[in-house]
């Protein structure tokens, strides 16, 4: 069950929105600091999953969830194209705080994405087995992560660094919208000015750093 769990959960994991997150997050923190909270976040939600899994619907509204994830997705997007602050105190914050947002991040974009409920799906039907699919299910989401990571750093290791913030601020962009157009299901007029008013946004924070 143990492999099992890990082949569903990794397949599963390939391309999805949170591996493309953490690829994103490559070129702002180092591998220490995106893995650590990365397995914070998948530690929690597979435990959620096995454990409790079917109780979170009940609970946590699927929409609040949805709009959470998207939130933190605009605010790493907008954070990543902030100017940087060289003072050794944000150095030190910097280091600390990331990892509770990534740990964070992670846990609320995987509620609810098909890797969990795949993982609520095994430990319904195999109760006696519920320390393999935590596991299988943990393991297959680090190993998945992993790759993005390592994928996000080649990636982004043959791009110039100014280019390398817009595009994983973008990716940040993308999913954050798309999550809130799941819940709210907008017009295109909407759509249309939430777009725009987010690349001014984008554009004004982008630009601080040149004034």
């Amino acid at each position: 069950m143990l492999f099992h769990t890990f082949l569903f959960i990794f397949l599963a994991e390939m391309a999805d929105k949170t591996q493309l997150m953490v690829m994103a997050l490559a070129n702002k923190y180092k591998y220490k600091t995106i893995i650590a909270g990365m397995c914070i976040g998948i530690f929690t939600v597979s435990a959620l999953s096995v454990m409790a899994g079917e109780l979170i619907a009940n609970f946590v509204p699927m929409t609040l969830v949805k709009v959470c994830a998207a939130l933190m997705f605009l605010a790493f997007g907008l954070f990543n194209l902030a100017p940087g602050q060289e003072d050794e105190n944000h150095q030190n914050l910097q280091f600390r705080f990331p990892m509770i947002s990534i740990a964070f991040t992670f846990l609320v974009a995987e509620l609810g994405d098909k890797t969990q409920l795949t993982t609520v799906a095994l430990a319904a039907n195999h109760a006696s087995k519920h320390p393999s699919i935590f596991l299988g299910a943990s393991l297959g989401l680090i190993l998945a992560n992993l790759l993005g990571i390592l994928a996000g750093k080649l990636i982004f290791s043959h791009l110039r660094e100014e280019t390398v913030k817009v595009v994983s601020s973008f990716i940040f962009f993308l999913f954050g919208s798309l999550n809130l157009m799941e819940v709210f299901t907008p017009s295109i007029w909407i759509i249309c000015v939430y777009s725009i008013v987010l690349i001014i946004i984008a554009y004004m924070t982008y630009e601080k750093k040149r004034v």
